[in-house]
């Protein structure tokens, strides 16, 4: 299995202290992960007062540069004419295109993505690109998934102090993390952002039972 990781993911993982331990959280190899050819650019600018804003704080600076010093990069697409398709999907931005073209060239991935847009796009137009979701279904990690699989290796505790760690908590941490939040609510929580894109999700029989229990 191959691990394609998208930059967003990437960045909110080391703010919260859980890139070193993705390939635990996956059960894959560190040589397994491949990232996208302009990851380590857009990633870490080359100015170094960017770069640590960007990142939020020196810990998941250095989380990050050491991550990205591990993994490999991805190949290029071969298939251009599915880049072109791709290209008239709304909702689905440059760099998922090229993972999801990548995606289908490789055998066995598993993407590693925070781009819930773009995952609702590929629903949404699913009978468009078959071969895409085909190769997707059952086969997708979003943040709030791995957060979910993180808790499953770790426990509640520990993975709630990383995500209260973070200097930079995107909408979700911010609406579903308080201090005060209990295990059973927080779970709740990841699993209702999660519904959406529930097709796509990979490692489900490690994810709560609630999720697929969820009503519309």
């Amino acid at each position: 299995m191959i691990v394609l990781a998208d930059n967003d993911i990437i960045l909110k993982l080391a703010q919260c202290d859980l890139l070193d331990v993705l390939p635990d959280i996956l059960g894959q190899e560190w040589t397994e992960i491949f990232i996208s050819p302009t990851a380590k650019y857009q990633l870490l600018p080359k100015n170094p007062a960017k770069a640590l804003s960007k990142c939020g704080n020196e810990e998941s600076l250095a989380r990050l540069k050491a991550f990205l010093e591990t993994t490999q990069t991805v190949p290029a697409v071969k298939d251009t004419a599915l880049l072109a398709q791709l290209e008239t999907i709304d909702g689905i931005d440059g760099g998922e295109k090229f993972l999801f073209a990548v995606a289908v060239e490789t055998e066995n991935p598993l993407l590693i993505t925070g781009d819930k847009r773009a995952l609702r796009a590929l629903l949404v137009h699913q009978e468009n690109l078959p071969t895409v979701f085909s190769i997707l279904q059952n086969a997708v990690v979003t943040f709030e998934s791995a957060i979910l699989l993180a808790m499953r290796l770790f426990g509640f505790a520990i993975v709630k102090q990383k995500l209260l760690g973070s200097p930079k908590p995107d909408g979700t941490l911010r609406l579903v993390l308080k201090s005060e939040t209990g295990e059973t609510d927080f779970v709740e929580c990841l699993c209702s952002y999660s519904k959406e894109v529930l097709p796509l999700l990979a490692f489900k029989q490690h994810l709560p039972a609630q999720l697929t229990t969820l009503k519309d």
